[in-house]
């Protein structure tokens, strides 16, 4: 009797260990399990001179065949005046049109601008989104947007030695698994507008980081 109770004993003992082992191996809903990076791109722009009564100053352009994840923007510079700015972050369904698109370095959608984050990955070939800034406004078609963040930007003077960046950071949401914005096909567009204010002698610097799947 002793001797069957043993050996019923060891077999669950047994039978534990594997169970436990094999629920240990199985992945649960929302659990990291390991590293799986996205072909991740940035870009930055440089001495981006502003225009008057500035709307929507810098964006990015969905993809046709990929789904644009936006991760970071930061924009910041200085002005002829100190200036605290509110600005927008917007969601639009229908993508702006005209204005002066800036040159050079001024603009993060010049293609030599644009960086893979990782040059040894195959699929990091190049971006499909479409970036942008602007030294005259565009048309904005589409007047009911989604307004996915906002921020005061403050633009010291030329002659201040502490300049401010503002960062939009979504990407810690990730690991909370809360959406970043998103953005599908060419028609959407995520923009930071500057809710029609004029910067006197406004130069600004900033970068755009964001993942195509």
């Amino acid at each position: 009797m002793i001797k069957r109770l043993s050996i019923a004993a060891l077999g669950l003992l047994v039978f534990g260990s594997i169970a436990s082992a094999q629920i240990a191996a199985v992945p649960q809903v929302g659990l990291t399990t390991g590293y799986l990076a996205k072909n991740t791109y940035s870009s930055a722009f440089f001495g981006l001179v502003p225009p008057a009564s500035a709307t929507d100053e810098v964006c990015i352009t969905g993809s046709a065949t990929k789904v644009v994840r936006v991760d970071r923007i930061a924009i910041g510079g200085t002005a002829g005046t100190l200036v605290a700015l509110p600005i927008q972050v917007v969601r639009r369904a229908t993508a702006d049109t005209g204005g002066t698109l800036a040159t050079t370095t001024a603009n993060p959608g010049i293609t030599t601008q644009i960086a893979s984050r990782d040059t040894g990955q195959a699929l990091n070939t190049s971006a499909t989104a479409i970036l942008a800034s602007y030294t005259a406004v565009p048309t904005i078609n589409d007047s009911a947007p989604v307004y996915v963040d906002s921020a005061m930007m403050i633009l010291n003077t030329t002659a201040t030695a502490s300049p401010q960046v503002t960062v939009f950071d979504w990407s810690r949401d990730i690991e909370n698994n809360v959406q970043v914005p998103t953005l599908r096909g060419v028609a959407q567009q995520l923009c930071v507008n500057f809710n029609a204010v004029s910067i006197s002698s406004g130069v600004l610097n900033g970068s755009i980081t964001w993942t195509e799947e």
